[in-house]
């Protein structure tokens, strides 16, 4: 009975891979990802969480926003260097946090993002051609272990690429996901066998979005 099962699943388990697959492809050639000239030298800041609205880039803090440890950020920062390392070839200058000013991080009143000139000017103080930021916007630790949870990890990280000289945010990635089972949702089929069926941790699934970023920015 079981085998049965078994070869009745496998050919819809293929058939939603491939719909998976399909659905990934690009609408249209604006969501084809530009390339960056390898002529750039891409500085990369720390991790950093804004906690309030006029800290942020752009968009908005989210509600309930969980925390990320501060002791936790280099940590992001060693494992975001070793995506950058393995999923691109460019060349990259790694800023220490020693050197970020306390000024993006202290507390304004405004309910607007307004952090875009601070990191210009902290980019222009680096030296830098183009400042890629990172950012995590909301932080939920996975309760439990990778064999089953009472809550899984959820996420959503941020990424921009900051061209200095010309002042603007040359393009943006966005990732954010919460851990479901695949009986949850089948549409999780790859990333469930990608995980070895495994429930992660909030910093494992980042990973996921650092390597989404590099390809979303053509790095």
């Amino acid at each position: 009975m079981q085998s049965r099962l078994r070869i009745l699943l496998l050919p819809a388990l293929c058939l939603l891979m491939i719909a998976c697959a399909c659905s990934r492809r690009p609408s249209s050639t604006a969501d084809v990802p530009r390339v960056i000239s390898p002529s750039y030298v891409v500085s990369v800041a720390p991790f950093t969480q804004p906690i309030n609205a006029s800290q942020l880039i752009t968009g908005h803090i989210p509600e309930d926003q969980g925390r990320i440890a501060d002791e936790q950020l280099p940590s992001l920062d060693r494992r975001f260097q070793t995506v950058l390392s393995s999923d691109s070839k460019r060349q990259f200058k790694f800023i220490n946090k020693l050197d970020l000013p306390k000024d993006l991080t202290r507390f304004h009143s405004s309910e607007q993002p307004q952090a875009l000139p601070l990191w210009i000017a902290y980019g222009k103080k680096q030296g830098a051609q183009l400042l890629l930021v990172p950012q995590v916007l909301d932080w939920h630790e996975r309760e439990g272990s990778n064999a089953g949870v009472t809550q899984p990890a959820h996420v959503r990280v941020e990424f921009f690429l900051i061209n200095i000289a010309n002042g603007y945010v040359m393009t943006r990635s966005v990732f954010e996901e919460r851990q479901e089972g695949l009986v949850d949702n089948l549409l999780n089929v790859g990333s469930f066998f990608k995980r070895r069926g495994q429930w992660v941790t909030a910093e494992e699934l980042s990973e996921d979005g650092m390597h989404k970023a590099v390809k979303d920015m053509g790095l």
